[in-house]
């Protein structure tokens, strides 16, 4: 007759016990369990736990990256069979979770037919036959286990509290500073060199520069990297120095450890010495979010970049909204040297899947610009200003921490604990979408669509004599992304030339639409384009290139139009 299978969980908290021998005592006390008992254990898989808390029960939640997660799938899964013994050191090293959520745990095991093996601090079996004295010292063993994490989370927490206290305080709290910063004479001061690259960082993002350029543009200005992590900037570290509020100064105490941390209390402000404003930092941050939710709108077939395309994540395909992207074609026509052009196509015709509408990138650039510089921004805003809304959700945001420290202090002091978390958990919630609602409201003032527009229009202006085009039609990108919800384009082949309707909707609903008419160089013949108002060159422009059935009107009426 086969033998029963046992299988042996080992686990310890503390990474100090790794060069201790607790993890050779609990495989040798398993060992001989299953020696004196004639139980075959399991050797070709091993389930440790090195290093990890069972507090609050995150070692049972991710088969990924704990054994006891993994090991109870594969009991609800059926693949370790019933009456199969699981031998523990003692009970602890199952859970130290509070006692109702370790008895379940235990019960549930037990429920599928595990045997759990607890060899210390008295030799037990506990089994679907276990009499309730033995159930009842399961209870003991588990409140046990529970009692001794919770007194230590408490002296370390409160330590923890106090050092929290002590840097709002203005003290030096720990040693782990941002890469710009460093202590000295227990003071928090700047790193020169580095708070230079650091706010260098956060102008070019404000510009419009996305995390390859940024990286390219501090790699020829000769700036060194900071962080001490490579010997090159990476897009990683680039990414994360955007989001972090220690530029401003800011500090935000944390409980918990690694991804599970969470806030704890209201921010310490000025607490590292600031390199950048809350301008600079949300203007940065804008320009991000606009980026990432138009990410995707780069060549795809391998190709290397065409330069900088103000249009893109803007210019889409009014046919079926494919993106627009810029790439290189190679022009080979009949007794001219081949020249490479820079062509705007739609993806689909770019990865070969569909049709192509492409049209000359200078050609529109050159198009849109001069349309740009002519618009009156008064006629698109209409003089309509949202109000500055942020210093409203300032103070609300203000009352409501208040109200939060109130009832943490009430909870410290002997309040009525279960009510008054239930308080804290709403009060939180208001907190988290009150500080959503105003950085989108410092976001927007700080960048008003008036001074975006002035912005747009200068730099078209001064394009053509710009001594740096690329951070020229970077920030022109980043301004046309902020006055400009989208840009459809209908390009409508003819022999020898191509037919162009491009509709601009600016940000508040407004919409300008224009006719283009683009010869492509050929032969002898140079490129050439006219570009006009629509309503001015075809009549009225009430239609909508967001619309199928407009969109077929249109093309209709392009297909049809004379070419002289």
């Amino acid at each position: 007759m086969d033998r029963p299978l046992a299988i042996s969980y080992i686990r310890f908290s503390s990474e100090k016990q790794r060069h201790g021998h607790s993890l050779e005592r609990q495989t040798e006390a398993a060992r001989l369990w299953c020696e004196r008992n004639n139980v075959q254990l399991d050797t070709s898989r091993t389930y440790h736990d090195l290093g990890k808390s069972a507090y609050l029960g995150e070692h049972r939640k991710n088969p990924d990256r704990y054994a006891l997660a993994a090991l109870l799938r594969l009991v609800d899964e059926g693949r370790i069979p019933r009456g199969s013994y699981l031998i523990l050191e003692s009970l602890d090293r199952l859970t130290r979770e509070h006692t109702r959520a370790g008895l379940m745990l235990c019960l549930g095991l037990i429920e599928r037919g595990i045997r759990l093996v607890q060899l210390s601090p008295t030799e037990v079996v506990y089994d679907e036959s276990s009499d309730n004295m033995s159930l009842m010292m399961m209870v003991v063993e588990l409140a046990r286990g529970h009692g001794e994490s919770k007194r230590k989370s408490d002296l370390v927490g409160s330590a923890w509290r106090r050092k929290k206290q002590h840097a709002r305080e203005g003290k030096v709290m720990t040693r782990r500073l941002p890469a710009w910063v460093k202590e000295e004479n227990g003071k928090l001061v700047l790193i020169p060199a580095a708070a230079r690259a650091v706010k260098r960082i956060f102008t070019l993002a404000g510009s419009g520069y996305g995390i390859p350029s940024i990286i390219r543009k501090l790699a020829d200005e000769g700036v060194e990297p900071i962080g001490g992590r490579s010997a090159k900037w990476s897009r990683s570290y680039v990414a994360i120095i955007l989001k972090d509020r220690r530029a401003l100064g800011e500090y935000q105490p944390r409980s918990g450890r690694g991804a599970t941390a969470q806030p704890d209390g209201e921010v310490v402000r000025d607490y590292f010495p600031p390199v950048v404003s809350e301008d600079e930092f949300t203007r940065a941050r804008m320009g991000a979010k606009e980026r990432r939710e138009r990410r995707g709108d780069g060549p795809r077939s391998g190709r290397a970049p065409a330069g900088v395309n103000i249009f893109a994540g803007l210019l889409k395909h009014a046919r079926d909204g494919d993106s627009y992207i810029m790439t290189k074609h190679l022009s080979k026509s009949p007794g001219r040297p081949t020249r490479s052009v820079s062509v705007l196509v739609n993806r689909l015709a770019d990865e070969g899947a569909g049709r192509s509408y492409s049209i000359g990138y200078n050609a529109l650039e050159g198009a849109v610009l001069e349309a740009l510089t002519e618009i009156d921004p008064h006629d698109i805003l209409n003089g309509d200003h949202k109000a500055d809304e942020t210093i409203n959700l300032a103070n609300e945001l203000a009352t409501v921490e208040g109200r939060l420290a109130e009832v943490e202090k009430e909870m410290t002091t002997g309040g009525e604990i279960a009510s008054l978390a239930r308080v804290a958990r709403r009060l939180d919630e208001q907190r988290a979408d009150l500080v959503r609602r105003l950085t989108e409201a410092r976001e927007r003032a700080a960048n008003p669509l008036s001074e975006c527009w002035g912005e747009a229009q200068s730099l078209a202006r001064v394009l053509a004599t710009s001594p740096d085009p690329t951070n020229t039609r970077l920030r022109i990108r980043g301004a046309l992304r902020r006055i400009a919800d989208a840009m459809l384009i209908l390009v409508v082949p003819r022999p020898g030339c191509r037919f162009v309707a491009l509709q601009i909707i600016f940000a508040g609903g407004r919409a300008r639409s224009y006719l283009m008419l683009h010869r492509p160089a050929s032969g002898r013949r140079t490129e050439s384009w006219s570009f006009r108002s629509f309503a001015d060159a075809l009549g009225p422009d009430s239609f909508d290139l967001r619309a199928p059935a407009d969109v077929a009107e249109q093309a209709g009426v392009l297909a049809s139009l004379p070419l002289e």
